[in-house]
């Protein structure tokens, strides 16, 4: 075969593998460690988004992130559905996210410093990170859940600020870290993602993420 006619055939190929792999969606699965109202909690998220486990305190859960079911995970293997409360009291209405500068690197990733505001009253800043929008919606289904079986972690009232929901303060992207008068409300300690994470699919059946 003429070496011309092979380097076309080479491009032909190579050409034809970046199409096929821009047609194939990435499933990875993410893994988020950090500290909410001051409490530790893990989530691994399947890599199709719909399912995640969560810990906190040493109680383990099966999020279905779709209809909002919460299963407690015993250590035999057993799971028990959780009653979830109507409502956690967070608030979503009345708040503004403005973003105003570039922010300090966190947990290994750059920051856009962000206020959230209550009328004119200042209720929290952010450092959040954009180019994670996409991610952030189905790793704060999740915490929304956790924060109703678990009550330490719901949002706290802060005076004229109300209970801000967890929601709030990813409009601009996820949030690396939230803190409200020099205090912390989150900190995003360890966010990875390709994380290779075995969740159990549907009450009754198992799932595996792809690493």
């Amino acid at each position: 075969m003429p070496r011309e006619h092979r380097r076309r055939r080479v491009r032909s190929l190579a050409a034809a593998l970046v199409v096929l792999l821009s047609t194939v969606p990435a499933r990875a699965g993410v893994l988020l460690e950090g500290r909410l109202e001051g409490r530790p909690l893990r989530i691994e998220l399947a890599d199709d988004g719909t399912r995640a486990l969560g810990e906190v305190g040493g109680r383990r859960y099966l999020l279905e992130l779709g209809p909002g079911r919460v299963f407690r995970l015993e250590p035999g293997g057993a799971r028990r559905p959780v009653a979830l409360p109507e409502d956690d009291g967070a608030t979503l209405d009345g708040y503004r996210l403005e973003s105003w500068s570039a922010g300090p690197s966190v947990a290994g990733y750059g920051s856009i410093y962000n206020v959230l505001q209550r009328g004119e009253r200042i209720c929290a800043e952010v450092l959040s990170s954009r180019w994670m929008r996409r991610f952030a919606e189905p790793l704060v289904r999740a915490i929304a859940l956790l924060q109703r079986v678990e009550t330490a972690l719901r949002p706290r009232s802060r005076g004229a600020c109300g209970r801000a929901a967890f929601a709030t303060y990813a409009r601009n992207g996820w949030p690396l870290m939230v803190g409200y008068r020099d205090r912390p409300i989150f900190v995003t300690e360890r966010l990875r993602f390709g994380h290779p994470v075995r969740v159990p699919g549907s009450f009754g059946g198992h799932g595996t993420t792809s690493p």
